[in-house]
């Protein structure tokens, strides 16, 4: 039974993801770095910073040192968010309509995740039920975030579904021994996607918040729209 719904936040909660990989796309440029920001999405997401730092510096022999190349991007970022960052369409409707408590976990950290919450007004779903990959050992797609998420809402894994946009995302949740639902709703992800996070081990993949809606509410998890 489930008992605990726990979403990532950049791609499910806010469409930070595309934003998110221009900047990337733009600062590996100066590093000699060329990769588009598709190639990312489908490669990164869900990952840290020092997690693709390392995989890039190991395949282009460069030296990139994770923490200042974070601070690059978070500082782009800061700006950008404050003018274009938007909340998934549709998330405010369905977060209101949950009928079992509900937390996130993320890859980012606390102040990022306060500032990303805060602009699009969704802070207040979720209270001090927001997990970052700070806390943790390991990020994803290991399995720390999540169980973290679990314990700290006194909730065991089996009772959690998680909602995640990547396949690192997907492939944590199933190593903590929670169900995972695949979502397309942020921009950087297209119906092609569906197949990538079903072979990461989601039990189904929905498009946007409105399919999420009604999936959730099948599972009377959720009022239905």
């Amino acid at each position: 039974m489930i008992s605990l719904v726990i979403f990532d936040c950049d791609g499910v909660l806010i469409d930070s993801e595309v934003l998110s990989f221009a900047v990337d796309v733009q600062i590996l440029a100066g590093y000699g770095i060329e990769v588009s920001s598709d190639d990312l999405a489908l490669r990164f997401g869900g990952v840290s910073y020092a997690g693709m730092i390392e995989s890039l510096n190991d395949e282009h022999a460069t030296a990139i040192e994770a923490a200042h190349y974070q601070k690059e991007c978070e500082d782009l970022l800061a700006h950008l968010f404050e003018t274009d960052l938007r909340a998934i369409s549709g998330i405010d409707t369905l977060l209101k309509s949950l009928s079992v408590p509900v937390c996130v976990a993320s890859g980012s950290d606390l102040a990022r995740l306060d500032m990303c919450l805060g602009i699009p007004g969704l802070l207040d779903f979720f209270g001090a039920r927001i997990f970052s990959v700070e806390e943790v050992a390991n990020g994803k797609p290991a399995p720390d975030i999540f169980l973290h998420a679990a314990r700290e809402c006194s909730v065991k894994p089996e009772n959690c579904l998680v909602i995640e946009d990547s396949p690192a995302g997907i492939i944590a949740a199933g190593a903590a021994g929670m169900r995972a639902v695949g979502f397309l709703g942020g921009g950087h992800r297209n119906p092609e996607d569906a197949e990538m996070l079903m072979q990461a081990g989601a039990e189904d993949v929905v498009g946007d918040a409105s399919e999420l809606h009604r999936y959730l509410a099948n599972l009377r998890l959720a009022n239905r729209p």
